[in-house]
């Protein structure tokens, strides 16, 4: 099987997500509530049983540092570079956290699933639970420090939102069983891993419903320099890293193609809600999701992937 055979059915599925949606063959009201499904019950699940499952020792601190390491340090150069193109302050925000912010939970656990097989799913579960908490939080400190936020909102809110994030919770609760030695039920377990199966495919279809093409002319020149830093600058450094600290290969595989993700769509709605640039982020997330189709292709074939 190539490469392009194990890339192209995600982005058909997240292609028929927009033409449903361009062509109103079911309502708005129902992928609305299809999303909210899949990120507060059919996705934390997914996560749960893969962490879960996971070997303790994927919770090292090589795992953490290949995907922590590459976050950090791209999230320095895009504000370096905000401030040399004299971005203003909620622009640059929204800059920075698009350049790391990556849609890992949906898009990357479908890639992850799709390219490496069930043991890169259950690898790559611990390293969506750190980047899932890491990317909020600062993405979070980024917007709170250069949003345009009203007077009336508390500066803890958004750490509190990140807290009752179900992804989050999910996340936690997965480390608490893997470490714990609990074993579930196999009635439970099962019962979890049917719900799961549904997160990746209908995921992916509620993508193609947000995308947003006839609005890229927008702030399209800043969109293509911050998908520039996501899809290819931020897997990068996170191939360089991998070498300098001799990660395994399946590690580093894994940690290239999550950090190879488009930008999370709740880069848009954090944007959005902590007074930073709303249509930068909006359109950033459209074009990173149409610019992946092709990098995702380029950095399996680097990695060996479908050969």
């Amino acid at each position: 099987m190539t490469i392009v055979d194990t890339i192209a059915p995600i982005f058909i599925i997240i292609a028929t997500g927009f033409f449903i949606q361009r062509y109103g063959f079911l309502r708005k009201d129902f992928f609305e509530e299809a999303n909210r499904f899949v990120f507060f019950f059919s996705l934390p699940f997914l996560i749960f049983t893969g962490i879960a499952k996971s070997d303790p020792s994927a919770f090292g601190l090589g795992t953490v540092a290949s995907v922590i390491l590459p976050t950090l340090a791209i999230l320095i150069l895009s504000l370096v570079l905000g401030r040399l193109f004299k971005l203003r302050l909620s622009t640059l925000g929204t800059f920075t956290q698009i350049s790391f912010h990556g849609n890992v939970s949906y898009i990357g656990l479908a890639i992850l699933f799709y390219m490496l097989g069930e043991d890169g799913l259950r690898q790559g579960s611990v390293m969506v639970a750190v980047l899932i908490v890491a990317n909020n939080v600062l993405a979070t400190i980024i917007l709170e420090l250069t949003g345009s936020s009203a007077p009336s909102r508390h500066w803890l809110r958004p750490f509190l939102a990140v807290l009752r994030n179900p992804v989050v919770i999910a996340s936690f609760l997965g480390v608490f069983v893997l470490f714990s030695g609990m074993r579930l039920p196999v009635m439970v377990t099962r019962s979890m891993t049917i719900l799961a199966n549904i997160a990746l495919p209908m995921a992916l279809i509620t993508i193609g419903t947000s995308l947003a093409v006839p609005a890229l002319k927008k702030s399209l020149k800043l969109s293509i320099i911050a998908s520039i830093l996501k899809l290819f600058v931020l897997p990068l450094l996170a191939l360089f890293s991998s070498r300098i600290f001799d990660f395994p290969a399946g590690q580093a595989s894994a940690a290239i193609l999550l950090l190879a993700t488009p930008a999370a769509t709740t880069s848009y709605i954090m944007a959005q809600e902590m007074g930073g640039d709303a249509e930068l982020a909006s359109n950033s997330v459209t074009l990173t999701i149409l610019l992946s189709a092709f990098t995702f292709v380029a950095w399996g074939l680097y990695l060996g992937i479908g050969r």
